[in-house]
């Protein structure tokens, strides 16, 4: 092997090093689901540590252990407290992340008279209605994708759908500035918001999609497909970290030095050491 090529795979394998240290790590997500074990999602499970709670681990101050609070499926009968609401609001100040599906919709945001399955006690986080929530507009409904450089409908096709995971469905109006819709779905002949998100002013971000997702979890095929990308597009969106939505500024310390800082930097030092040697090589 020549000094040429010699050096090429050296900074192949280089590239890959850091590459690697600079990737995102697993988000600790809470699973709140009445209805659904969060064993059932196995791709959100392949990718995070998954741990399923309840209104009493919420009030009791589980949230503080976790990165992200997923929700959805959640029985009216056993509805939020104002503990439940305030140590939420906690945790997304703290720059933290929720993902919300279904009825979780009806949590955050005031549900209209009559809407199906609402949440008793909602915690109103945003402005807006959510009313519907029952499956009027047939199932398998297509969801249009908008915005197609939204990171939560990244791999997914335009339109798509997830057979009964797009089914029942809550429509969210009177909406605050602070949302982003990535995709939107058709009822009734009028446009709603299918996947959207917001950064709060408080501090932390939310996913929502007002459909009843997690009722692909488990269909198989194209359909269930689906539902898992959308579900760790927004896991990965919410989750906290340096590419995170809404994190918290860090307090202006100073770093304790670590093996880790100065390797990188070494390695990236020598990577562009290398590159200039064989740029110089082909002249």
């Amino acid at each position: 092997m020549n000094a040429r090529n010699f050096i090429r795979r050296g900074i192949t394998a280089l590239a890959m090093v850091l590459g690697a240290a600079s990737q995102a790590q697993a988000a600790n997500v809470a699973f709140w689901s009445d209805y659904y074990s969060a064993a059932s999602f196995t791709a959100l499970n392949a990718t995070h540590t998954v741990t399923q709670v309840t209104v009493a681990n919420i009030d009791a101050g589980a949230l503080s252990a976790y990165d992200v609070l997923v929700l959805g499926h959640l029985n009216p009968s056993i509805p939020p407290t104002a503990t439940t609401c305030s140590q939420i609001q906690s945790f997304l100040a703290a720059g933290k992340g929720v993902v919300s599906e279904w009825n979780g919709a009806t949590l955050l945001i005031q549900p209209a008279a009559g809407a199906y399955h609402a949440v008793t006690n909602p915690c109103n986080l945003f402005a807006g209605t959510a009313a519907g929530g029952f499956n009027s507009f047939g199932i398998d409904l297509p969801l249009t994708i908008t915005a197609p450089a939204s990171p939560l409908v990244a791999g997914l096709s335009n339109p798509f759908a997830m057979a009964g995971g797009s089914e029942f469905v809550y429509q969210l109006t009177g909406l605050g500035p602070e949302w982003s819709v990535a995709a939107t779905y058709t009822g009734g002949g009028a446009v709603f918001p299918a996947v959207l998100s917001a950064v709060r002013s408080g501090g932390g971000c939310v996913a929502l999609s007002p459909f009843d997702f997690f009722d692909a979890a488990g269909v198989g095929g194209t359909a269930q497909s689906n539902m898992e990308i959308l579900l760790n597009n927004m896991v990965a969106w919410a989750a906290r970290g340096p590419a995170s939505c809404g994190r918290a500024p860090a307090a202006a310390v100073q770093p304790v030095p670590t093996l880790e800082t100065p390797l990188l930097a070494a390695l990236a030092g020598l990577l562009g050491v290398c590159g200039a040697w064989l740029r110089r090589r082909r002249h």
